[in-house]
């Protein structure tokens, strides 16, 4: 078995959401690289190829006399080294030389939109697959399992790793007998206490324990973690009872109404485990 079928499918995701990005970057930072020696090269292929010109004489424009017609001509300073023709041949290609890198700078600037906007599009889209698979584990975890641990930040967090895939990166890939997630505990943010913080690369994964939520509690926590300026991954907000206000049919509205900027679930604490009232 390869090391990558021992991953869930939450974690590939999660990596192949990673190589997007890198990829996504790495192709940006080619097409600009591309795109200004393109412009440096022709730039001074147009600059020493006027200097030669400068060299021997100028172009101008001249009328002919007989058919009216303007053509370009070369004058020369002194007697002449090069055909007259050839040194217009050269100024002629020159000028096309310099619309063609017109018309390659408009391509590779098509090229630089269409990779920005596909690879946006292809990671929201893994980055919505990845989510219903959360919220698949969140269920089968949260509403099946009985939750292992001594106290009830183990239990949660032991809950929690099951479902996130950056709180199992930092357990390690075959998570090693006794090791536990790194946490702190009873952390002031804003002018809240919240009972578990735990660091992870996308942001804080933070537990607050209630007994009796309130919309007005959820309120002033949710501001509160706001104000704090902190990069919130996710809140789990565990209690043992919410209001009849937050188990109705109206709590999508009152979740839309406090203006999250990070994911908030709502988390039912019971005798032998946990239900989920609400999953952002």
């Amino acid at each position: 078995m390869s090391e990558n079928d021992k991953l869930s499918l939450a974690e590939r995701l999660d990596i192949a959401i990673e190589n997007l990005s890198v990829w996504h970057r790495v192709t940006l930072v080619m097409v600009i690289i591309g795109l200004l020696s393109l412009s440096v090269i022709i730039s001074m292929s147009q600059y020493y190829f006027q200097q030669e010109i400068n060299k021997h004489g100028h172009i101008t424009e001249t009328t002919d006399d007989k058919t009216g017609n303007v053509e370009l001509s070369f004058i020369p300073n002194s007697e002449q080294v090069f055909s007259s023709e050839s040194i217009v041949a050269l100024y002629s290609t020159q000028i096309w030389l310099m619309a063609s890198n017109g018309l390659v700078i408009g391509l590779l600037s098509f090229l630089f939109l269409w990779i920005t906007y596909r690879g946006q599009s292809y990671k929201k889209e893994l980055k919505t697959i990845e989510n219903q698979l959360i919220r698949q584990s969140y269920l089968v975890n949260f509403e099946t399992s009985i939750p292992e641990g001594a106290t009830r930040i183990e239990k949660i967090l032991n809950h929690s790793s099951l479902v996130f895939p950056e709180l199992r990166s930092l357990l390690g890939r075959d998570k090693p007998e006794g090791k536990k997630l790194p946490y702190k505990t009873n952390q002031t943010i804003g002018n809240e206490t919240v009972d578990i913080v735990v660091t992870t690369k996308k942001g804080d994964f933070i537990v607050k324990f209630f007994d009796n939520v309130s919309f007005k509690t959820m309120e002033q926590f949710a501001q509160a973690l706001s104000k704090s300026n902190k990069t919130i991954f996710r809140v789990l907000c565990v209690a043992k009872n919410y209001d009849e206000e937050l188990q109705s049919n109206q709590l999508s509205s009152l979740v839309q109404k406090l203006g999250l900027k990070y994911d908030m679930d709502l988390i039912f604490e019971e005798e032998q485990g946990y239900s989920m009232l609400w999953i952002n």
